[in-house]
């Protein structure tokens, strides 16, 4: 029997009729419906097949089940190509508490409606190419829960396993930039009121996540890097896990990457810029203890201790649209500012400038107001008439020509002006055995502070500029004369990084020794043997071509430090690396040239007005 008869077949038993099952088009050019609140399918006549089943007239795709069953939640619509999901983006469930790594966001609303609505394909066509997730897809969303609450990579912007780092709640989920609750792992959670069996998610290339079982209760077998496999009975779909990567790894089914995120996908509303009173940095020693909203949903609140001491964050809608913060400092003193709603990038997006409006600090002769211990300014009320745009750069409305506004521009910048802001840079963390300096495109960007010990890890935000030629020069600890460390050692080496861009050390990079010693290991007799640095090994231009690959070393053989040890997470995917003889080459270069990730597209169109690349006074 074909697979669209036999849907015809199934369909009367699994989803409402034509009558029950939709609202009235909102758009007549798409012929849109609604869902109804009553079209839920019964969890034990439902089961989701991976090929798109071709619904009879009037009756929702297979798609729509995981979020028929949570009809407070969640509303689609759809086409013939699109299943569109609308919801606010927030849960049932309690959110933020548990977390110990928090910048400051809180849970707000957000209009995933009309044009903004979710839009998964309904007939997902596998990829040429399949894209991982290590390293691409760090911002924005890569999935959507049955909830209506979106799944984002479970590598944070930076790179790092949102959950290992402690930045996610009792739920799996946090807040983004826009104040934007999302997951970055499998809401597991779901299924209880999903249906065992059912879907918890969708990804959005258009294959369902299960989790951890298949719907019969077996354990998924021959799972690729994606968390995915193919079955008889449900084709190609993703699975829970309790490790990384938790939901789907990366992509199946084609997408399109645009800076950093499938595109397109919704804006999240971003209310508030980052100011004084929400400074968008991590408070070390908070821990969140709770977050509620009223029987209206008017009064939010959200309360955490710093260091032992109590403090909160209240706040709620107006009238106008504007939103109401009440912050309550950990020292007793309280600061209340007013914003004004703004648009966010789509999907996880970069803010604009930090926050530079209203009578904070702004006027002349007035200095900022004191700060607390948490960095927020004491006491002080504040009308902050923040409206500055945080996406793409749009001309500016009719009579305020000139005014440059834009995401990292701000008032008086020419038209068409865009600069870089904190948003665009990427982390770097860096391990070396013992020391190191990096250089991106021949610039000088990175020395490690410490000569040789303890061993330490290095993290610093890197604004690239692709494609990025890297040439990094590592030392080990040892006797210029001798080879030797410590006097009669022979001493080992290494080196790892990674960037946020998924750049990491591998293989691939070009290695090349020039301090060699003692040679032939001899420690009674210890000799070595220097070759000049070229003078130019750090241009973007130096010819490399004749070098050595690195080799890459397992890390029981380089035996990093209790610096790596604590920050092993931010390294996942990068290798230790160093010439083939990682004990007697004590100075190493190291060079790899970085293309552009997929999509990616430099936002900003200014350039220092000063050269690093010469020494200082030329």
């Amino acid at each position: 029997m074909r697979l669209p008869t036999l849907a015809r077949l199934l369909a009367p038993l699994v989803f409402a009729t034509a009558a029950h099952a939709h609202l009235p088009p909102i758009d007549a050019s798409l012929r849109d419906r609604f869902v109804a609140p009553t079209a839920v399918v019964p969890a034990a006549n439902f089961v989701l097949t991976a090929t798109y089943l071709a619904a009879a007239p009037g009756t929702a795709p297979a798609f729509a089940a995981p979020f028929q069953a949570f009809p407070d939640k969640v509303k689609v619509r759809w086409d013939e190509t699109y299943l569109y999901v609308e919801a606010k983006g927030l849960p049932s469930h309690p959110m933020m508490t548990g977390i110990k790594s928090w910048q400051q966001q809180v849970p707000m609303p957000q209009d995933y409606v009309g044009a903004s609505a979710w839009r998964i394909p309904l007939k997902p066509v596998p990829a040429k190419e399949p894209m991982s997730a290590k390293n691409h897809f760090l911002r924005g969303a890569i999935a959507l829960a049955a909830n209506g609450v979106p799944i984002f990579n479970a590598l944070n912007n930076r790179g790092d396993d949102a959950l290992l780092v402690g930045e996610l709640d009792d739920f799996g989920g946090h807040c983004g930039r826009a104040d934007d609750y999302h997951y970055h792992v499998a809401p597991l959670h779901l299924e209880k009121q999903a249906g065992k069996g059912r879907p918890i998610a969708i990804a959005l290339d258009g294959y369902a996540i299960y989790g951890l079982t298949e719907p019969d209760g077996a354990t998924p077998g021959g799972l690729d890097a994606f968390n995915g496999h193919e079955t008889k009975a449900l084709g190609y779909h993703y699975h829970a896990s309790k490790k990384y990567p938790y939901i789907n790894g990366g992509f199946h089914g084609e997408v399109k990457e645009i800076e950093g995120q499938v595109d397109p996908q919704p804006s999240a509303k971003k209310v508030r810029q980052a100011d004084a009173y929400f400074q968008e940095k991590a408070i070390k020693g908070a821990l969140i203890k709770s977050f509620t909203v009223d029987a209206a949903g008017r009064e939010h609140v959200l309360t955490y201790t710093l260091n032992g001491r109590p403090a909160a964050v209240r706040y709620a809608p107006n009238a106008d649209g504007s939103w109401t913060f009440q912050y309550e400092n950990p020292d007793g003193t309280k600061a209340t500012v007013t914003y004004r709603p703004q648009s966010r990038g789509p999907g996880g997006g970069k803010g604009g400038e930090k926050g530079k409006g209203g009578k904070k600090g702004g006027e002349k002769g007035k200095r900022p107001p004191p700060e607390d211990e948490a960095g927020r300014p004491k006491g002080e009320d504040v009308e902050a008439d923040i409206d500055e745009e945080a996406g793409e750069q749009a001309a500016p409305p009719a009579g305020e020509k000139g005014k440059g506004k834009g995401k990292g521009g701000k008032k008086g910048d020419k038209p068409g002006m865009a600069k870089p802001a904190t948003e665009d840079t990427i982390k770097l963390n860096v391990y070396a055995d013992n020391w190191f300096i990096l250089y991106v495109n021949g610039k000088l960007r990175v020395v490690d502070p410490i000569d040789y010990m303890p061993h330490n890890v290095v993290s610093v935000d890197i604004l690239p500029e692709y494609p990025m030629t890297i040439a990094i020069l590592a030392r080990d600890n040892a006797d210029p004369k001798t080879g030797l460390e410590y006097g009669d050692h022979i001493g080992d080496a290494g080196l790892i990084l990674k960037f946020a861009d998924g750049t990491v050390t591998d293989a691939k990079w070009k290695a090349k020794n020039f301090f060699k010693g003692p040679l032939n290991g001899d420690v009674r007799n210890p000799k070595v043997e220097h070759t000049a640095l070229p003078a130019d090994w750090f241009a973007a231009d130096f010819d490399d071509s004749k070098w050595a690959q690195a080799t890459e070393y397992a890390e029981q053989r380089v035996n990093p430090k209790e610096s790596f040890l604590k920050a092993r997470e931010n390294f996942a995917g990068a290798k230790f690396i160093w010439t083939d003889n990682l004990d007697l080459d004590n100075t190493v270069v190291f060079r790899t040239r970085v293309e552009a990730p997929a999509g990616y597209k430099q936002r900003w169109n200014t350039k220092a007005e000063f050269d690093i690349s010469k020494p200082v006074g030329q």
